[in-house]
This record gives C-alpha cells, structure tokens and sequence, in this order.
C-alpha cells in the first residue's frame, strides 16, 4: 500500500507545516483527515482506511466496508447509496465505546464474536461469512438481500452450500429470517446486483427456476452467446439492459445477438431499469410467448451440465 490516511493533528504534530497539510487529499464525508501518499485507484479503500482511522478501540468494520477489504469490486458495490450520495462505513463498535466523531459512520451495537473476525491489511473486518450476513440483512427488500448474497457467492466470502450452517445456531439478530429465506436461491453465477434483482423478480412471478448466465449453443454445438438467465424447458431468455447497453455499438451489437437467439426459436425478454415497476409482468408476458412457440423450430443447444 502507498497511501496512509492521517489526522491532521498528527501530522502537525509531527511536524508538517499547516500549508502542506491543506495541500493534501481530504477524505469525502469526513473531516480531520488527510491522504498521505499515492491515492488508490479504488476510492473506496480511503474511505475505508479513513473509518478505522477514526474507530474507537475494539470496533470491527462491517458491511459494505468489509466487502471492499474482502475484494469485492466497486461493479458491485460502490460505497454509494444511489450512484452518488455516499453511504456511511458500517462501524461495530463496543459498548465500552467512548466519545468519538461519527461523520461519515454508521456506528452499530452489534457484537462480533472473534471466530467472526479477521485482520486484513491491519484492518479488522467481519469475516467472509458474517460480512455476506450483515450486507443482507441491513438491506430492505428481498431483491437486494438476494443480490448481497450472490455477490458474497461470487467473490468467495461465502459458499452457498455451507451458509445455512453457519446461521444455524445464530439467534436474536435483526433480518435473520429474511436471510434464511434467501440462501435456498444463492447463485455465484450472478455478475451484477441488477442481474440478481431480475431473476428475484422471475422467481417471484412464479416461472421455473432459471439457468444463471449459461452459454447458449446453435443446433452445431456452436457457441451463439450467454443470457443472464435462462429456462431450458421454454426457451426464455431475460436480459438486463444496463446504461453501457446505449453506448457506442452496443445497440447494434445487442440486435445482432437477439436476432441470433431469436433465430434458435429463443424467446427474448429485455428489462431496463425503466421496467422495474412491471419486470415481472414482462417476464410472464415472455414466458407465456415462450410456452406458446412452435417446438419444431427450436434449434438451440446447452453443454452438458448447464442443461441441467
């Protein structure tokens, strides 16, 4: 690491003249800091560095927080709440926590056993498996649960089929149950929070369970593209339509890939954010067409286990 976040106190009291330290990196959303050194590219990381910087003793950094230590990239989570306004650092302090400035903190008396600790580069974070916790059960709704813990599947901090173990004997912490409810339909194929939010949506509106972004063969075996999720039975395929989807050749491109699908007897549904309202309209919309279609013009082939 090539950067050190300081106070300021500190660093004039080891000497730097007032001028130099205000020529130095502030930490956005906290005050008393400064950036020593090359800053990150990963803008995250100071902000996480400033947090524990600031933290009383015995705190473990949470959430979002841990996630970024953990790895987690800034595709996934970015530190913000809508794109732009910052989140605060999840912070668990003690009880015996003392006075301290909580600007650009989110403090939470939440006690972490220390078989749920782990010190990465000299920061203690929750480890994998209660950082995937906490980052579902602090969310609001059921699709974003969903997308916390398949982004925790992806990127290793959990193992789908040994998180239920790990909650079992938990108790008395707020959201468990709704966490629980999740686990059955962890994916660590999903590559974006979007990605998960559809395929809640899908699940919710009662269609069959879907592949997680499998690659989708021609009658050849040769390989035409991969959806972010798809029914083997019906042919459907949903596509999440992010911004980049607008961008440059992307239109052509996307038509292109559609047409190829749509060729293979697939049927094609797109979601863009705008749809969120009635994503699970347009999917049973698009199921009921898929279940419609005339069979003898599928032409579209799975490897072997993806098919499944």
């Amino acid at each position: 690491m090539t950067f050190q976040v300081r106070r300021t106190g500190e660093l004039l009291a080891d000497g730097m003249t007032r001028h130099r330290v205000d020529q130095l990196p502030r930490v956005d959303g906290m005050t008393g800091l400064r950036v020593v050194g090359d800053e990150p590219q990963d803008a995250r990381l100071v902000r996480v560095h400033a947090a524990w910087e600031k933290a009383p003793t015995g705190s473990v950094l949470a959430g979002w927080a841990a996630a970024v230590v953990h790895g987690v990239p800034d595709s996934f989570l970015d530190g913000t709440v809508d794109g732009t306004k910052l989140r605060p650092v999840d912070l668990c302090v003690p009880e015996s926590a003392g006075t301290y400035d909580t600007r650009g903190l989110r403090p939470r008396r939440s006690r972490i056993p220390g078989e749920q600790q782990v010190v990465i580069d000299g920061i203690r974070v929750t480890n994998g498996p209660r950082t995937a916790l906490d980052l579902a059960r602090w969310t609001r709704t059921d699709p974003r649960r969903l997308a916390m813990l398949d982004l925790s599947a992806r990127f290793g901090l959990i193992e789908p089929a040994l998180f239920a173990t790990f909650l079992d004997p938990l108790g008395g912490l707020h959201g468990l149950g709704a966490v629980r409810d999740m686990v059955p339909l962890v994916s660590d194929r999903a590559e974006s929070v979007p990605e998960s939010t559809m395929r809640h949506a899908w699940l919710d509106a009662g269609l069959p369970s879907p592949l997680v972004n499998p690659s989708v063969h021609d009658r050849y075996h040769d390989f035409v593209g991969r959806t972010d999720l798809f029914d083997n039975d019906s042919g459907l395929a949903a596509e999440y339509q992010g911004f980049w989807h607008r961008r440059d050749l992307a239109p052509e491109e996307d038509k292109a890939r559609r047409e190829r699908f749509e060729a293979m007897n697939v049927t094609v549904v797109e979601i863009w954010n705008k749809d969120s309202d009635r994503m699970q309209a347009l999917l049973r919309e698009g199921y009921e067409r898929a279940k419609a279609r005339d069979k003898r013009l599928d032409s579209w082939t799975l490897p072997g286990r993806e098919a499944v």
